[in-house]
């Protein structure tokens, strides 16, 4: 019975291995970054650096975790950029969506049960900061908040293009280390005034299961529907970093426009 149980599951684990990567990647990927966060509400002793270096790290990981697999998008606005810019399946970019955020989903849900205790202790009004993103201050308006996430996923999908551009020298095997560098470095510099999702799944996940496991769907109406700015504003940046890269940079040969995808 158990061999016919397995040999069904790795029928399915390889029909869906692509989403099934995704989805396990990008939980991987929340769990280190909103427990970097977590531990940051609830120690003193840990910085703003330490949680930009650690989503970074996390990032790494992911990426060898999937990378091979489903190329480890990792992020909706990503996957829709690459659609549109390189020829990546239409048809795959609802499934690379559904799994990106029920992973996210899935890692505030690790992150939650590894807190338990310290958040069922803490003022829920300071916790749920650690699974969503929003503006930091009052002084940074939603404009500001929408700018932010625009610029810093565009600087993203530039970096992305340009480590995976094989006509350009690429970073190669150690284009994992040059993301997770890149997304330190976008926290740092462009990260603290909003969280920077750069990511809507890295947003709307975990903002879902707070709604469900005790902070109510009052996260969605918080700070003036904040909500949808780090959803819209990633995809818009994405796009628009795509083209940056493809109108300065990308190295595709005019001649072989019949035979491949170009910029």
């Amino acid at each position: 019975m158990w061999a016919d149980i397995r040999a069904k599951w790795i029928g399915i684990r390889y029909k869906y291995r692509k989403p099934l990567a995704e989805f396990l990647a990008t939980a991987i990927m929340i769990a280190f970054g909103c427990g970097a966060v977590a531990q940051k509400v609830f120690s003193e002793n840990n910085t703003w650096f330490t949680v930009s270096l650690a989503w970074g790290l996390g990032l790494i990981i992911a990426i060898h975790v999937a990378g091979g697999v489903s190329g480890a998008h990792l992020n909706p606005a990503v996957t829709f950029a690459l659609a549109v810019f390189r020829g990546f399946s239409w048809a795959d970019v609802p499934i690379y969506w559904v799994a990106q955020i029920s992973g996210a989903f899935f890692g505030a849900l690790v992150v939650y049960v590894a807190n338990c205790s310290a958040l069922r202790a803490a003022d829920r009004e300071k916790t749920m900061g650690i699974f969503f993103t929003a503006p930091q201050t009052t002084a940074i308006s939603t404009v500001d908040a929408f700018v932010f996430e625009f610029i810093a996923t565009a600087l993203l999908l530039i970096i992305i293009l340009a480590t995976t551009d094989k006509k350009n020298l690429p970073a190669g095997v150690v284009q994992p280390l040059t993301m997770g560098l890149s997304i330190t470095l976008i926290g740092t510099t462009y990260g603290y005034q909003t969280g920077y999702a750069i990511n809507p799944a890295r947003d709307l996940g975990p903002r879902f299961f707070t709604a469900i496991s005790g902070w109510g769907f009052g996260v969605f109406s918080r700070q003036d529907y904040y909500f949808w700015v780090p959803i819209v504003a990633p995809f818009l940046g994405a796009t628009a970093g795509a083209c940056v890269y493809d109108v300065f940079i990308c190295s595709s040969d005019p001649k072989t426009a019949d035979t491949e995808h170009i910029c």
